[in-house]
């Protein structure tokens, strides 16, 4: 197999982006397993969407970066790590990537404009993958916390029907209130033409399945 440098440029790109967050947030354990979550979900989900290697990475640039805003304000940090994205000229990222992960970034919570509506990308960027690529984000953010223990995860498809079931020691109100918001799939849904199944389970029944 013939040496790629493009590997090696992506992987260094991700470390340092990783870092520059790292330095913002302290302990972004968060945004790796939403990374891990997201990448899951589009393997699971393949059959329903045509993302790349390209947009997968992207999609791992996004989990990473896409609550940088905190360090500045907690309730308005899809906005201000928008702004962080777009005028910190330290980070390693093309300027495509640096308006796809301001976008990315700024709609990860919230309402999400129509195509073509945003007012960050340009007409040629791509919006519809762009528009893929934030379901999959918001779906992997919402099935982890940063206050919570974060569940294990099965995913299943099952023709149009997507399972999620989080198993968790401990089961109680905030933890179901938090991991089954349906709003945070709806973009997901939407964008695969998939229903979204999330199911909270007791960690016992999957060591007894194990």
């Amino acid at each position: 197999m013939p040496y790629d440098r493009r590997h090696d440029g992506a992987s260094l790109k991700a470390r340092l982006v990783d870092r520059w967050v790292a330095r913002r947030l302290g302990e972004i354990g968060h945004e790796r397993r939403v990374a891990r979550i997201a990448s899951t979900l589009v393997g699971v989900t393949a059959p329903l969407h045509a993302l790349g290697a390209t947009d997968t990475r992207l999609l791992q640039l996004a989990s990473i970066v896409h609550d940088v805003g905190r360090s500045i304000n907690k309730a308005d940090h899809p906005l201000e790590g928008a702004q962080m994205l777009q005028e910190d000229s330290w980070l390693p990222i093309s300027t495509f990537e640096r308006r796809a992960l301001a976008y990315l970034t700024l709609y990860h919570r919230g309402s999400v404009p129509d195509l073509g509506r945003d007012e960050i990308l340009e007409s040629s960027d791509p919006h519809e993958t762009l528009r893929t690529i934030l379901a999959f984000l918001r779906a992997a953010d919402a099935l982890d916390s940063r206050s919570l223990e974060s569940p294990r995860l099965v995913f299943a498809l099952r023709g149009s029907r997507l399972m999620v079931d989080c198993y968790l020691d401990e089961d109680c109100q905030k933890s179901r209130k938090v991991y089954a918001r349906r709003k945070k799939f709806k973009l997901l849904e939407e964008v695969l033409d998939v229903h979204v199944d999330v199911a909270l389970r007791s960690a016992e029944a999957l060591q007894m399945v194990a």
